[in-house]
């Protein structure tokens, strides 16, 4: 029996499917199958029924993932334990980014990491918010930045910041939103991520709350694209100040002042992988380099208030984000 036989078979129970187990694994279908194959005739025992819908634990599989877990875990363990024996930091780390390097201050974090550990190599993935944290529950990714409350008990995070969130929409739009008239929202066409990122979460919890049905003309993956498309009158979004404060279109675009909200930035990882050494060092330098800009996050990155320190209108608090509505249609407020 080998350990990468005990990993693919982990890895099917955990996603259902050979074709997923392949992905996390880096791996073909066959490949995945076939091992499957030889732990089964090895064993004795049949590990998973086959139906149309994917791969299910027989009661035999299902009795022994546990100690399959363990294995692995302790190997990975036995592993890390070595290299901190030769007090060394070595491997390959994936790190997921939801946002743009420069926005979650990459360059300067790998330039310690390469300083201090010499012997570590990276692979960087982009995602949204939701695709980061599925990948760090699956263990594709080793460490990674997302917004949002992460409520996967599997995940430990360290809160970073604060990222303020903008209502915008092209500038030639400004007359008709220079008051705060929600339903006016429905008239115009909006633009949005992909639904596993934190704004997009952000824009359901808003539209519930206002007993809106907008418009979703365009679904785009990228923040840019996105507020290229505003900028050309195509649609309304919701961004990050940093995002759009750095636009280079960003003269053709106007805010809604009435809209104020903000997500939390978190870095997280695996509890389970928190005494790897690779990950102890990433961090120990993620924490100490936005620690150090903490200043700097405040103005940027922080949780916004009204100039006269007062909010007129309702506030929205869940576990994940907060909204701030200054007039409008009334007030509400809920937990969701």
């Amino acid at each position: 029996m080998e350990l990468h036989q005990l990993r693919t078979f982990l890895a099917v129970a955990e996603t259902g499917h050979l074709t997923r187990a392949a992905e996390r694994l880096f791996t073909s279908q066959p490949a995945v199958s076939t091992q499957l194959k030889s732990l089964e005739e090895e064993l004795g025992v049949k590990l998973f029924e086959r139906t149309s819908r994917g791969m299910n634990l027989t009661p035999a599989g299902e009795n022994l993932r546990p100690l399959a877990d363990q294995i692995v875990t302790a190997a990975r363990r036995f592993k890390h334990d070595a290299e901190g024996l030769r007090n060394s930091v070595s491997g390959e780390l994936v790190l997921g980014l939801n946002n743009r390097p420069e926005f979650l201050r990459v360059v300067p974090l790998l330039a310690r990491l390469a300083k201090a550990h010499p012997d570590l190599r990276y692979e960087l993935v982009n995602g949204s918010s939701g695709v980061i944290v599925q990948g760090l529950a699956e263990g594709s990714i080793t460490v990674g930045f997302f917004e949002g409350a992460c409520e996967n008990r599997l995940i430990r995070s360290h809160r970073l910041a604060d990222t303020e969130l903008l209502m915008v929409a092209p500038k030639a739009w400004q007359e008709e939103f220079s008051r705060p008239d929600w339903k006016a929202l429905e008239s115009k066409p909006w633009i949005f991520v992909s639904p596993q990122c934190s704004y997009f979460r952000v824009v359901e919890s808003f539209c519930r709350e206002q007993g809106l049905n907008l418009q979703r003309r365009f679904k785009v993956n990228e923040d840019l694209t996105v507020l290229n498309l505003v900028a050309e009158e195509l649609g309304m979004t919701i961004a990050a100040r940093a995002q759009v404060e750095s636009h280079p279109l960003r003269d053709r675009l106007i805010t809604l002042p009435h809209f104020r909200a903000s997500v939390p930035l978190s870095i997280g990882y695996l509890a389970t992988r928190s005494d790897e050494p690779s990950i102890a060092a990433v961090r120990k330098a993620v924490l100490e380099i936005w620690q150090a800009a903490e200043p700097a996050n405040r103005e940027c990155l922080a949780d916004p208030r009204p100039a006269s320190g007062k909010t007129a209108g309702s506030r929205l608090r869940t576990k994940d984000r907060r909204i701030e509505l200054e007039g409008g249609n009334g007030s509400s407020s809920a937990n969701n």
